[in-house]
C-alpha cells in the first residue's frame, strides 16, 4: 500500500502551479494586447497641434503620428507587439514563445522611449515646420518678406496632442505584459524537463 500512496501525492502540487501559470498567461495576454493597441492607435492620433493668434484654425497645421518619423517607428513597434503576442498564443514551441515575448518587451520599450522623447522635444521641434506651412497658406506665391515671417513666428504656438501620451501608456502596458509572457514562456519551457525527471526517477 505504501508504494501506491507515494505517486498520488505528486499531482496535488500540479494544480497550484498550473493555476498560477494560467493567471500569468491571461494577465500577460490582456496587458500586451491593450498595450499594442494603445501604441498603434496613439501612432495614428495627432501628436502636435499648432495655432496662430488672430487666424482661423485652418491656417494652423496639425501633425499626426504617421506624419512624423517618431510615429512611424511607434506604428512599427505596435505591429511587432501584436505579432509577437499572436506567436506566444499560437506557437507550440516554448522557446519560440519566449523569443516572441522578448520581442514584445523590446518593441514596447522602443515605443515608450520614442514617445517620451517626443513629449520632451516635439512641440519646440515643430515650430519651424508649422511656420513654413502657415506661410505657405498665407502666401502661396512664396514672396513673403522676412519681417512677415518673423511676425508669424511670434504668433505661432505649438503644443502636444494626445498621441504620444497614448503611446507612452501603451509602452508601459506592453512592457509589463511582455515580462509576464516571458516569465510564463520560460516556466513552460523548463517544466517538461522537470516533469520528465520526476516521472522517470521512481521506476
Amino acid at each position: 500500500m505504501g508504494c501506491h500512496d507515494a505517486p498520488m501525492s505528486e499531482p496535488s502540487e500540479a494544480p497550484a502551479g498550473t493555476g498560477s501559470d494560467t493567471s500569468m498567461r491571461l494577465a500577460g495576454f490582456g496587458l500586451t494586447a491593450l498595450g499594442g493597441l494603445l501604441i498603434g492607435v496613439g501612432a495614428l492620433m495627432p501628436w502636435v497641434r499648432s495655432s496662430l493668434e488672430g487666424f482661423p484654425d485652418s491656417f494652423a497645421p496639425t501633425y499626426f503620428g504617421i506624419d512624423l518619423p517618431d510615429g512611424l517607428i511607434c506604428l512599427g513597434a505596435a505591429a511587432i507587439v501584436l505579432v509577437g503576442l499572436a506567436i506566444t498564443r499560437l506557437a507550440s514551441s516554448p522557446r519560440a514563445r519566449r523569443v516572441a515575448a522578448g520581442a514584445v518587451v523590446a518593441a514596447s520599450i522602443v515605443a515608450f522611449a520614442v514617445a517620451g522623447a517626443a513629449i520632451i522635444t516635439a512641440a519646440a521641434r515643430f515650430e519651424a515646420p508649422a511656420v513654413d506651412d502657415i506661410m505657405g497658406d498665407l502666401d502661396p506665391s512664396g514672396n513673403a518678406s522676412q519681417e512677415q515671417r518673423e511676425q508669424v513666428e511670434e504668433l505661432v504656438v505649438t503644443r502636444l496632442a494626445p498621441g504620444p501620451f497614448a503611446v507612452l501608456g501603451g509602452g508601459v502596458l506592453g512592457v509589463v505584459g511582455g515580462v509576464l509572457l516571458l516569465s510564463w514562456s520560460s516556466r513552460s519551457e523548463a517544466r517538461p524537463d522537470s516533469v520528465g525527471g520526476t516521472q522517470q526517477g521512481p521506476p
